[in-house]
C-alpha cells in the first residue's frame, strides 16, 4: 500500500475521466473519488451493523481543501459511530433537516418588519425609510444568508461597504456616514429580533460591541453644518419657489409644503402628512392643524397655528383625497401616495439648479445652499430675533426634540414633566406675526 504522503500527490495529480468516476483506494474503506467534472472528495464505504451491504458515505469539504489525514479522521469517526450502534445516515438527515430549517436573514427581516408595524414601534415615516434602506443596502447582501453565516466580521465589511458605495447626496452629509449609521441601526434592530425569536444566543447576536464610532460613521453636528436663513434669503427663496411652480419646474405640492415648512418651522413628516381631517378651521380664517402622535418625533401630539395666509397657499391645491400633499403624478401607483420627506430634498436642489434637468441661471437661487432642517432653524432663529419671543416658547412650538442640538441648554423633557400650562395663545400670535412678516417680505421682493 502506498504511503499518505504518495496517495495524497497521485489524488492530487489525477486527471478526471469524461467517461467515467475514477476511485482511489486510500486503506480501510476509504477512497478518493473524482468525478468527471474534476471534482474530487473522500468517500467511505462501510457496512452497517445491521446492513448487509456497504454503504458509501462522502466527507466535506473536497479535495485539496479536506486533506487525506483530515479525511482518515473523519473515517475512523465514522467507524467508531457504527460501532456504537449509530446510524450516520439518519445523524446526516437530522443535520440537513436542521439546516433546512434555519432561518435565513430576509425572513427575519419580514417578521421584524411586521412585528414593528403591527404594534407601531416606529412612525409611518420612519418605517418606510428603513423598508426602503433594508431593501436597498441589506437585503441584497445578507438576504439569502443563514443567520448561522452571518458574523461580526460580515456585518462590519458590509457597513464600510455602504459608507462607501451610499453617494454623497444631501441627505448623508456627503460622505455615506449617514447611510452607513442607520443602516447599522436596522441590522442590530434585525438581529436582536432574531434574539428574541430564539434563532440565536443573546451573545451570539453578530452585532454586539459594533457601534457608530467603532466604524466612524456616528454623525456629528457642527457650526458648518447648520444654516440660519436671514429674511432676505428666505424672501428670495420663497419668490423662487413660485417661479419654479409657474413654469413647472416643481410641482405645486412641493413649493407649498416647503413653504408651509418655513411659515411654521414644522418637520418634514409634519408637513407632508398633514390631512385635511386634522384641521380645525378658526373664524380668522386661519386654522390649527391637531398632528397626531405617530407622525411626532418625540411621539406626543402637537398642534401648530396655519395662518389665513399659509391656508391661502394649500386652498390652492387640488383636494383629490384627505391628504393634502396628495402626490400629483397621475400614474396607478402614486394614486393613493402623498409625497415624501425627500421630496422636500428633491425641491431645494432643483431651485439651486442641482437637479438632472437644466436650469436657467435666473432660475438658479443665489445663496449658500440650506436643507429642509436650515428652514426649521431660521424659523425658531426668526422668531426669537424678530420678536424676542422666549426661547422656552419656541421649543415647545417646534416640538423641539432631545436630539434637535440647537439648544442644547435647554431640556424639553423636563419641560414636558414640570411645566404644564396652555400658552397656545401666545404661540398662535407668533406664528401669526411670522407669517405677517414673511407675507410681507416676499412681497416686496416680488416687487423689485
Amino acid at each position: 500500500m502506498a504511503s499518505r504522503a504518495e496517495l495524497e500527490r497521485q489524488i492530487r495529480n489525477t486527471k478526471p475521466d469524461p467517461q467515467k468516476k475514477i476511485r482511489i483506494a486510500c486503506g480501510d474503506g476509504l477512497s478518493a473519488v473524482i468525478n468527471k467534472g474534476g471534482t474530487k472528495k473522500f468517500v467511505s464505504r462501510l457496512r452497517l451493523f445491521n446492513g448487509t451491504s456497504a454503504i458509501d458515505f462522502a466527507h466535506e469539504p473536497p479535495h485539496p481543501e479536506l486533506t487525506l489525514t483530515e479525511a482518515f479522521k473523519k473515517h475512523f469517526a465514522l467507524k467508531e459511530k457504527i460501532s456504537l450502534g449509530i446510524d450516520p445516515r439518519q445523524e446526516q438527515h437530522e443535520a440537513a433537516l436542521a439546516e433546512w430549517s434555519e432561518p435565513t436573514f430576509v425572513e427575519i427581516a419580514k417578521e421584524y418588519f411586521a412585528y414593528i408595524s403591527a404594534e407601531k414601534k416606529l412612525r409611518d415615516s420612519t418605517l418606510n425609510d428603513y423598508r426602503n434602506r433594508y431593501a436597498r443596502w441589506l437585503e441584497p447582501s445578507f438576504g439569502q444568508l443563514k443567520l448561522k453565516n452571518i458574523d461580526g466580521k460580515a456585518c462590519i465589511r458590509l457597513l464600510q461597504k455602504i459608507k462607501k458605495d451610499s453617494g454623497n447626496g444631501i441627505g448623508n452629509k456627503g460622505d455615506g456616514k449617514r447611510t452607513a449609521s442607520i443602516c447599522r441601526t436596522i441590522l442590530n434592530q434585525i438581529l436582536s429580533h432574531a434574539v428574541f425569536l430564539g434563532y440565536i444566543e443573546i451573545t451570539k447576536n453578530p452585532m454586539l460591541g459594533i457601534t457608530d464610532s467603532m466604524l466612524d460613521i456616528k454623525q456629528k453636528h457642527t457650526g458648518k453644518l447648520r444654516r440660519c436663513l436671514d429674511l432676505e434669503e428666505l424672501s428670495k427663496t420663497w419668490v423662487m419657489l413660485n417661479k419654479h411652480r409657474a413654469t413647472g419646474y416643481l410641482f405645486s405640492v412641493t413649493t407649498v409644503a416647503l413653504q408651509i415648512a418655513l411659515l411654521t418651522g414644522m418637520r418634514r413628516q409634519e408637513v407632508v402628512g398633514m390631512r385635511f381631517s386634522e384641521l380645525e378651521q378658526l373664524p380668522n380664517g386661519a386654522t390649527i392643524y391637531h398632528i397626531p402622535p405617530e407622525r411626532m418625533k418625540g411621539g406626543v401630539k402637537h398642534s401648530v397655528y396655519l395662518s389665513k395666509f399659509a391656508m391661502s397657499l394649500i386652498a390652492g391645491l387640488p383636494k383629490t383625497s384627505d391628504r393634502v400633499f396628495q402626490s400629483p403624478r397621475t400614474s396607478a401607483d402614486y394614486e393613493a401616495r402623498v409625497i415624501t420627506k425627500n421630496t422636500l430634498n428633491n425641491g431645494i436642489l432643483s431651485i439651486f439648479g442641482k437637479r438632472k434637468t437644466a436650469r436657467p441661471m435666473d432660475y438658479i437661487l443665489s445663496i449658500p445652499t440650506f436643507t429642509p432642517h436650515d428652514l426649521r432653524r431660521s424659523f425658531s432663529s426668526g422668531v426669537r430675533s424678530h420678536f424676542k419671543a422666549a426661547k422656552g416658547m419656541i421649543h415647545s412650538m417646534i416640538a423641539h426634540g432631545s436630539d434637535d442640538e440647537d439648544e442644547i441648554e435647554y431640556d424639553k423633557t423636563l419641560d414636558l414633566i414640570y411645566v404644564i400650562s396652555d400658552e397656545s395663545a401666545e404661540q398662535h400670535v407668533l406664528w401669526q406675526r411670522w407669517s405677517d412678516l414673511i407675507e410681507s417680505a416676499t412681497q416686496k421682493t416680488d416687487e423689485r
